[in-house]
């Protein structure tokens, strides 16, 4: 559970559908959580007397809870389902772009995923094509355009990008996840005083 505002407004997003609270303890305890990324972000404000100099690495692989309303058996019954995802942040002296980054493909390697040979051929990176993959399972990257999701806000300008995952049961190029730079206001927000990068994605498509 967490609040509306640091669901949403404080990470730059606007206020969508989520499953709420009808009568909340408090303003802390508003909607259930449809992302991992403020629950990390208020363990770096709470950390502030830790060194930062070696970088600050955290991740969480939970559940979030989604609205569903295709699945909805009963008017009493709440739509939502929840959904598997893994968050991870660093924060130090540098934004660690770089390091989120390698994660991403490291994520995917370990869930033999594959690069498409477009994206391996602009990163340089062939690491990924060594290790065994999945048949018909590839994934790339594309920047993540400001106005282009309820996420881009999230992110510095220029420096985010989305995960786009093709897999036999779609067919199709679908985002399952974004990573980038946090913006400059999202950190003020959560009163952090570091540059900061984070990932998020959706781990049940990957299985």
């Amino acid at each position: 559970l967490c609040s509306i505002n640091d669901n949403f407004t404080a990470l730059g997003r606007p206020i969508t559908e989520a499953v709420s609270l009808s009568n909340p303890a408090n303003v802390e305890y508003q909607v259930v959580r449809t992302t991992l990324l403020p629950g990390l972000l208020k363990t770096l404000q709470h950390n502030k007397s830790m060194s930062f100099t070696g970088g600050f690495k955290l991740f969480e692989i939970s559940d979030v809870v989604l609205p569903d309303k295709e699945h909805v058996v009963t008017e009493t019954v709440v739509g939502a389902k929840n959904a598997r995802r893994v968050c991870a942040t660093y924060a130090g002296p540098t934004s660690g772009f770089e390091i989120i980054h390698g994660l991403v493909d490291r994520i995917m390697t370990l869930c033999e995923v594959a690069p498409e040979e477009e994206y391996v051929s602009s990163s340089g990176n062939k690491t990924n094509k060594l290790v065994h993959c999945k048949e018909g399972w590839f994934y790339t990257i594309r920047e993540l355009k400001q106005g282009a999701s309820d996420y881009a806000g999230t992110y510095f300008p220029g420096r985010a990008a989305e995960i786009l995952l093709t897999s036999p049961n779609g067919g199709e190029r679908v985002v399952i996840g974004t990573f980038g730079i946090l913006h400059p206001e999202v950190l003020a927000n959560f009163d952090i005083n570091y540059p900061t990068s984070a990932v998020e994605l959706d781990l049940e498509a990957l299985l």
